[in-house]
């Protein structure tokens, strides 16, 4: 929340009522703007806390104390947005102690959710592998706060009331972002970043390519003039090609994926005589997922790093695969 009342750290009842906040977020100092983000898409209906947001309600107190209080009791839910490091610093350790005392001695894990900022790291080995775990890599920040409502409904959280100066603020975040977003798609740094990222995902396809001929599966890459690189595999072809228009905009820049069932036509292939089936096709386009962090988008806002989005495309080159045996 922006405006917080200061926290007082009487001793809890039995009473839901009792909860100063619906759920606290723990995070690392560079993961705030996406603790941020998918704060703003509950406090409109709940009470959270951000330890950025409520710095004026506990400048001059003892900040161990609060910090213990808010994640031991004081929060309903806890979103821990969890990647390697976390934990080992001094504000997170406190919060990760609050947590792990009060599972183990009280509550259990059920008011806590790890939200996984990173596709193929694990939670901490303490939490138990029962729990599940949210990938925000797969399912995007309104993924992420939806989890997160049902999990304050779940225990017991009711609807609140925003303020109008939170709403305010609120508002402002949003449009500053969107300018952020503006800016970013209309400048050279944003070209060469996307630029860069493009040959990040090509590099990761072909060491995952090696990978997968490694296992004993037909899979071999190659670059074609024009700018296209091609993964051949066992009935299905991958054409992979990054289109953009300008040298100092994103305007209408988009990444193809396109899946064949042969090696089509292509600058440097002429010698191909047949035309083969397309089977299918996605785009996807480069631009600020939120502040200062650039990701590859799909059409539903899905957000991939370079090496996800190459991983997702080569799993789908092998369904294809396995899909035409049958």
């Amino acid at each position: 929340m922006d405006s917080l009342a200061p926290i007082h750290l009487t001793a809890m009842t039995d009473s839901a009522n009792q909860f100063e906040f619906d759920v606290a977020f723990s995070f690392l100092q560079q993961d705030e703007a996406v603790a941020t983000q998918i704060n703003d898409l509950l406090q409109d209906r709940f009470k959270t806390f951000i330890f950025s947001k409520a710095q004026e309600s506990i400048a001059g107190t003892d900040g161990e104390e609060i910090f213990n209080a808010v994640f031991g009791e004081k929060a309903r839910t806890v979103a821990v947005l969890y990647r390697p490091g976390w934990g080992d610093t001094p504000w997170t350790r406190i919060e990760e102690t609050a947590i792990k005392n009060r599972a183990r001695l009280r509550d259990g894990y059920d008011f806590a959710t790890f939200v996984m900022l990173e596709e193929s790291v694990s939670p901490p080995k303490w939490v138990p592998k029962t729990r599940i775990y949210y990938s925000l890599p797969k399912y995007g920040i309104d993924g992420a706060a939806g989890a997160l409502a049902l999990r304050i409904q779940d225990q017991g959280g009711e609807r609140a009331i925003e303020s109008v100066a939170a709403r305010a603020e609120r508002l402002k975040r949003a449009q500053s972002l969107d300018e952020a977003k503006r800016q970013f798609a209309f400048s050279f740094e944003g070209v060469k970043t996307a630029d860069a990222a493009y040959q990040e995902f090509v590099e990761a396809i072909k060491h995952s390519a090696e990978d997968i001929s490694a296992a004993g599966v037909p899979c071999r890459t190659r670059d074609v003039s024009g700018g296209y690189t091609l993964v051949v595999g066992k009935g299905v072809v991958l054409v992979t090609d990054w289109e953009r228009h300008y040298a100092n905009s994103l305007d209408g820049a988009k990444l193809l994926v396109r899946f064949y069932d042969g090696v089509p036509r292509l600058p440097g292939l002429s010698m191909i005589n047949e035309k083969p089936r397309q089977l299918e096709q996605a785009e996807f386009v480069f631009g600020l997922a939120g502040p200062d962090r650039p990701a590859w988008l799909d059409r539903k806002g899905k957000e991939f790093s370079s090496t996800d989005l190459a991983e997702f495309v080569l799993k789908r080159f092998m369904d294809l695969q396995q899909a035409r045996m049958k």
